[in-house]
């Protein structure tokens, strides 16, 4: 069958410090805390994430503060995230591997077959997780999240880890009440709906669902105290001669409940001091870090070579008041792609 998919592309979105209590009046999307003070000793870490190529299978949760994994998992072991923020509730796709949906004007998930799919406007998660362009976008309507709209989504599963497509099943969100959501959901071939409630966690940013497994996912990422970045697969809008397409690209999404971070190109990295930090560049966006710390070329030869911007300086401020610059040194270990390394200091 040839499904007709439509694509949006997003538009995303040196003050010298003159003293402590200037730092202290500066406002953020955190709580102010008082500034926790630098090590006594500005000495550099290091550290390798084995992500392993060609299929990059699991994800990695990693701690500045320690410098260390927190835990690592499957990519593959979850398709839907839910808010657990009390003031947030939407649903996402797992964007890992190349999820995609699209909603129908139908409240009836029986009514809904193969045929609707033609047609049909499909949009795919990107890692930025913008709540403007998710996907899933305002299920609930004019009276409130616990009131929802009851349409009917159709949900593209994505790829697995060699590139072969899940297929779809169908869902709509039926409401949120006492503190958990409730869908519904079907394969096509299946008459059987299946209905479960996914409850907040006020330690988890997400609570993590699979559709094939029938339940919540627990164990997917550690409490959001414990962990600033995410190494990881995701999808993203990408340049391709004269188009922008979702692309699965290989980088870094950062923990959206306690680290901003941006991007600098200018500065020298052995130099930079807390007094080079520009606090109005922190982005919360969860891939102001992202992928492109690494460059791919693709030269004469069929297998194209990564080079890394050592010279692209990452600000990461989490949420203890703690500031950091990091760069990347590599993308490789002993000539094997797959294993980014970086070096990093606290400010």
């Amino acid at each position: 069958m040839n499904t007709q998919l439509h694509f949006r592309i997003f538009k995303f979105p040196n003050f010298r410090i003159l003293g402590l209590a200037f730092l202290l009046s500066l406002t953020s999307c955190f709580k102010e805390k008082p500034l926790a003070p630098p090590s006594k000793q500005n000495i550099g870490q290091t550290a390798l994430i084995e992500m392993v190529s060609p299929y990059y299978p699991n994800q990695f949760f990693y701690s500045l503060k320690t410098n260390s994994v927190v835990s690592s998992n499957s990519r593959f072991a979850y398709d839907l995230l839910f808010d657990c923020d009390v003031n947030q509730f939407h649903i996402w796709l797992n964007t890992s591997h190349y999820m995609s949906a699209a909603k129908t004007n139908k409240t009836d998930l029986a009514a809904v077959s193969m045929n609707d799919i033609t047609g049909l406007d499909f949009h795919y998660e990107l890692g930025a997780f913008n709540p403007d362009s998710n996907v899933i976008g305002q299920w609930w309507d004019s009276l409130g999240t616990s009131s929802s709209a009851q349409k009917v989504y159709v949900v593209d599963l994505g790829k697995d880890a060699t590139g072969n497509f899940l297929g779809y099943v169908k869902m709509k969100v039926n409401g949120f009440l006492n503190n958990s959501y409730s869908i519904s959901y079907a394969a096509f071939n299946d008459t059987t709906i299946t209905t479960r409630l996914i409850s907040k966690d006020d330690n988890s940013n997400y609570r993590y669902f699979n559709f094939a497994n029938k339940n919540v996912v627990n164990g997917i990422e550690p409490p959001k105290a414990d962990w600033d970045l995410c190494f990881t697969h995701y999808t993203d809008i990408v340049p391709f001669e004269q188009l922008a397409l979702p692309y699965e690209v290989t980088g870094v999404l950062h923990n959206p409940s306690r680290v901003t971070a941006y991007l600098d190109s200018t500065l020298v990295f052995d130099s930079l001091q807390i007094s080079d930090v520009n606090f109005s560049r922190l982005e919360t966006r969860r891939d102001a870090i992202g992928y492109k710390w690494k460059t791919y070329s693709l030269p004469g030869s069929a297998q194209g070579t990564y080079s890394t911007n050592t010279h692209y300086t990452y600000f990461i401020r989490t949420d203890e008041d703690r500031y950091y610059k990091l760069h990347f040194i590599s993308f490789e270990k002993d000539g094997q792609i797959g294993y980014p390394s970086f070096e990093f200091y606290r400010l």
